[in-house]
């Protein structure tokens, strides 16, 4: 597999529907095969850097920083927040960035992948994906099936709950918290690299966008936007996930019509999809490329 040197990335802001000022980048040539990345919760769009540099340079790459996340606006009210504004956000980026005609591979991690499912009935979504690839994400039960907390009873679930909702600081930044929130998120296999990037994004992220995200988590429920993707999907687990463990990609690949395949299992793997099997990642998505851009006809 080809070794990407980033470069330069091209920065342009995108409005939402609502006027949410989107930070988007966009690196690669011009007329290359477009493949579009949404992060998960309490990152950024740096953590698709490890994918983005193991991709075929060849290829156009998309990323943007989720509302209230990195460089993109922060909403000032509860308004601002809901899957309706995560499609809004997401299909703005494809119409910003995937011209008219053209078509793209989309890809979601954790919320990212919450984002493709909300736009699964958006025309704007349909017209420009081609296929999308679903990682370490789910559309429901995400607080019951969590394995974050291993309580007993409903002290597990309170867990789960307050840790999404709570709009406190994460605590200073120091190798003890750092060491906590690999616990949580991240696979037994994950390198120094993956702890210290995670570590640094969910730290950098607001505690109130964070809360209130959280608290869209806490009650989620994708179902019926899931079946109305009818690109063709491949879905991701990994099989060390405590947030989204493999039952939420077994029970996507139930519902989502263009599901292709059985769950791809990564074992060792824990949330951090992107940051602990960037070259995994990469692979599959250059195949959905090769399989539904590159031998597609022109404006297909």
């Amino acid at each position: 597999m080809a070794t990407r040197h980033p470069g330069q990335a091209r920065e342009l802001t995108v409005r939402s529907a609502d006027h949410t000022r989107l930070h988007v980048e966009v690196r690669g040539p011009e007329d290359g095969p477009t493949v579009v990345l949404a992060h998960c919760w309490a990152t950024s769009l740096a953590s698709w850097g490890p994918v983005v540099r193991a991709l075929d340079p060849g290829l156009r790459v998309v990323l943007y920083d989720q509302r209230g996340h990195g460089r993109s606006q922060t909403p000032l009210t509860k308004a601002g927040y809901g899957t309706d504004k995560l499609a809004d956000d997401l299909c703005a980026v494809l119409e910003a960035t995937v011209p008219e005609g053209r078509r793209a591979v989309v890809a979601g991690h954790s919320i990212g992948g919450m984002t493709v499912m909300a736009a699964g009935p958006r025309a704007a979504f349909a017209d420009r994906a081609a296929a999308v690839l679903l990682t370490n994400t789910g559309c429901t039960q995400l607080v019951r099936r969590s394995t974050a907390f291993p309580l007993p009873g409903v002290l597990g679930y309170l867990g789960a709950q307050a840790f999404l909702r709570t709009t406190l600081p994460m605590g200073p930044a120091n190798p003890v918290t750092a060491a906590a929130l690999a616990h949580l998120v991240l696979g037994g296999r994950a390198d120094r690299r993956a702890r210290r990037l995670t570590a640094r994004m969910v730290h950098a992220c607001e505690p109130v966008a964070r809360g209130r995200w959280g608290r869209v988590l806490a009650t989620l429920e994708l179902d019926d936007s899931a079946r109305r993707i009818t690109a063709p999907t491949v879905v991701v687990a990994g099989g060390e996930d405590k947030f989204t463990p493999p039952w939420h990609a077994h029970h996507m690949v139930d519902l989502i019509p263009g599901a292709d395949g059985p769950v791809v299992e990564i074992p060792g793997v824990g949330h951090m999809g992107p940051l602990e099997a960037p070259e995994a990642l990469a692979e599959l998505l250059e195949k959905l490329v090769a399989d539904h851009l590159e031998a597609a006809p022109e404006g297909a």
